[in-house]
């Protein structure tokens, strides 16, 4: 996986991510490795989100009283990958905490206040918050560049569960689609904003 591949963009987002360095032999783990490396807190929010993947779909299929049910399971569910990436973000024993500038099926890019060298191996738990994601997954630094008063890294994923690709894919998506309503939005609102021509 890389930047370049063109199946996979990224989007200018906020996020935190949690970085903790890793030896280079944990780079490109098969899945169920990657999965036995996750911590339990994370192991068992893939386990529910996966879940959930699979029974709500199979809920809104069905009568309409069930669809009322799906709606509220998915607010629950909601509400409880909140308090779960609330909590596993405050983890004081991380190697570094990152300001996540940028995401996508690829990689992320984030702000470090300290450089890392190209090719660090990392674990990565990655938190989108207004896309109720939380993802687990090993890559390793591809660039570091200073940046005011920081350094800016773009790192690419080495092992990343399919699921949870998928899901950074479609929260890349809805953030780029939300983006652009917005500048559309702007471009109206600018465009009523000029006064009328004088002829």
């Amino acid at each position: 996986m890389s930047d370049a591949d063109p199946g996979y963009f990224s989007v200018p987002s906020q996020f935190d991510a949690l970085l903790d360095p890793i030896s280079e032999a944990q780079l490109w783990l098969p899945e169920p490795e990657l999965e036995a490396a996750m911590p339990k807190a994370f192991r068992l929010m893939a386990q529910v989100t996966d879940l959930e993947g699979r029974c709500l779909p199979l809920l809104k299929g069905m009568e309409q009283h069930a669809k009322a049910l799906a709606e509220y399971l998915s607010l629950q569910s909601q509400k409880i990958d909140l308090v779960l990436q609330q909590q596993l973000a405050q983890d004081p024993n991380a190697g570094y905490r990152a300001e996540g500038l940028q995401f996508g099926g690829s990689g992320i890019r984030v702000r470090l206040a300290e450089p890392l060298p190209q090719g660090q191996a990392l674990a990565l738990r990655v938190f989108l918050a207004d896309q109720h994601v939380a993802v687990f997954a090993h890559g390793e630094v591809s660039d570091c560049q200073p940046q005011g008063p920081g350094f800016e890294l773009t790192i690419t994923f080495t092992a990343i569960r399919e699921s949870d690709q998928d899901r950074l894919v479609r929260a890349s998506l809805m953030v780029q689609q939300r983006q652009l309503r917005e500048r559309a939005e702007r471009r109206r609102g600018a465009g009523e904003a000029e006064p009328p021509s004088l002829k």
